[in-house]
């Protein structure tokens, strides 16, 4: 096991020297995967945050099985076309959170310093969180801040929206450092059980 991140210096021991010429088939394959994973959030009954995790697991395995280049083509792509076949609130999480994260994850963790790494996560996930507030309100036209207020309300006696809105920042700090840490786990279970058997 790899601990709560990957050594991403290891991905030429997972590589192989023929990966070039398949990069836009293996691509395509990626996106198609991507969509359906995404589209099966909307009509079976699962976790949309475990659906959301799975999906974007997808383009790590691409960064190991090609290259940064094409991982970014598959989120982009991925991200376009699902507009068009999942619901919005879906393919905000996606778009915004869940989908690029993988990127993010291999550019930090091959620092290979732990308390750098750490520092970088935080300040990407504070980047996104005040993204996700303004992007929900200019976008779906949800608050917030106020829907976390009634939901922690009926829950704990908090004194205002702001206290509410740290609280729920506090949580959602908690979900992403276990959503990177489930992250690990997928990515290190392709590594060690499904990529050398994938010609």
């Amino acid at each position: 096991m790899y601990g709560w991140r990957l050594n991403w210096l290891l991905l030429e021991k997972f590589r192989g020297n023929k990966m070039k010429s398949g990069n836009i088939t293996l691509g395509g394959i990626l996106i198609a995967l991507t969509i359906i994973i995404l589209y099966s959030a909307s009509i079976l009954p699962v976790s949309t945050i475990s659906v959301l995790t799975i999906a974007s697991a997808i383009v790590p395995v691409c960064i190991i099985r090609s290259d940064v280049n094409t991982a970014v083509m598959v989120y982009l792509a991925s991200s376009i076309i699902s507009v068009f076949f999942i619901p919005l609130n879906i393919w905000l999480l996606y778009t915004l959170i869940f989908g690029g994260y993988g990127i993010v994850k291999y550019f930090i963790e091959r620092l290979r310093k732990e308390k750098v790494e750490i520092l970088l996560k935080f300040i990407y996930y504070n980047v996104i969180f005040i993204l996700a507030v303004i992007l929900a309100k200019a976008i779906l036209g949800i608050d917030v801040l106020l829907a976390a207020e009634k939901i922690i309300s009926k829950y704990i006696a908090v004194g205002g929206r702001l206290l509410s809105g740290v609280l729920y920042w506090g949580i959602g700090a908690v979900v992403y450092y276990l959503y990177d840490y489930a992250m690990t786990l997928i990515i290190t279970f392709y590594m060690e059980r499904i990529h050398n058997k994938i010609k």
